[in-house]
């Protein structure tokens, strides 16, 4: 279909006179043979409709129908046209032919009237010798039906009719059908794939939450079990550290208690040996100054009174303190 998308564009730029003869549509155009007084002229025989076979009915190409590399080609749908044909003994009784086969389970339209393009050539001739000489007014007769039936042919080659544009976009249409049922059985298929692997693993992740949840409760116990052991242990060395401690600071207490009664029991001893060294003392100076009242010498007796009515010079300390 898109390789014949630029062959109808230039369809249809065609100019009115190469599609239209004296009134006549393209698609009724047959190739036809005339006679005249010079060595005929015949249509050239297309070869590459010959070679191409039919296609099987169950297959659906979309290639071009007159691309000859395709499975089914222009002899699928238009024959090629015998390559000559019997002069007609009159250019009023031109005998119409169709040039329009039918297609799959298609049949032409009997009421339909095809016509092949006049062109006389005696008349043709008549009017080109009054103006040129016999034999060049035949020799153009000859060069335009030779590019008549050239161009013609090339038409025939090269152009789609609308039952060729009909049978392509039915096949175009059943390709699409069946791509899009193709299509969807597959996405069908995937969904259904998708469905189950999500339900499959929707199973394993409830699975897994379930097992992980068993899994955590039993961490959970075995760790409050081993908080509640070390608890009890902490505790435990707690009691004796603290028993420790205080059997520590009674014996601290017992042996400082011996010390300080140590502390004083030679304290009071030191009191008593201070005391009694200076009782001693005493005693010793006491004796001391009694014995030497006892050896001192008498003082002399007084001198008479008038003796001491005289000036006598003043004592000496030495005196003083014998009378003292």
């Amino acid at each position: 279909m898109l390789r014949a998308i630029p062959r109808i564009n230039r369809y249809w730029s065609l100019p009115p006179s190469a599609l239209n003869f004296n009134g006549i549509s393209y698609t009724t155009i047959s190739q036809r043979h005339y006679s005249s007084a010079g060595q005929p002229i015949t249509d050239p025989v297309d070869s590459l409709s010959q070679s191409i076979s039919v296609s099987s009915p169950g297959s659906i190409p979309l290639a071009h129908p007159k691309d000859p590399r395709s499975g089914h080609g222009y002899s699928d749908l238009n024959p090629p046209p015998p390559s000559s044909f019997p002069p007609p003994e009159d250019a009023s009784s031109l005998p119409t032919t169709l040039s329009g086969p039918p297609a799959r389970a298609y049949q032409p339209d009997p009421q339909q009237s095809y016509a092949a393009p006049p062109f006389h050539t005696h008349a043709f001739v008549s009017a080109l010798e009054k103006s040129f000489p016999t034999p060049t007014a035949r020799s153009l007769m000859r060069a335009t039906r030779a590019l008549l039936v050239d161009r013609i042919g090339r038409v025939r080659r090269e152009g789609l009719t609308v039952k060729d544009l009909d049978n392509q976009a039915y096949l175009f249409r059943a390709a699409l059908s069946e791509l899009r049922a193709e299509q969807t059985a597959r996405s069908r298929n995937e969904n259904a794939t998708i469905r189950s692997a999500t339900a499959a693993l929707r199973r394993e992740v409830d699975r897994l939450d379930v097992k992980m949840k068993e899994d955590l409760g039993t961490l959970k116990h075995e760790i409050q079990m081993e908080l509640d052991t070390r608890k009890n242990e902490s505790k435990a060395q707690l009691k004796q550290q603290t028993i420790a401690i205080e059997e520590v600071l009674n014996k601290a207490i017992i042996t400082l208690s011996d010390l300080r009664a140590n502390m004083e029991e030679v304290k009071w001893n030191n009191m008593r040996q201070a005391v009694a060294a200076l009782g001693a003392f005493v005693l010793l100076i006491v004796i001391g100054m009694e014995l030497y009242t006892f050896s001192k010498p008498k003082p002399p007796p007084p001198p008479p009174p008038a003796v001491l009515k005289e000036r006598l010079p003043p004592p000496d300390s030495e005196a003083v303190s014998q009378v003292s």
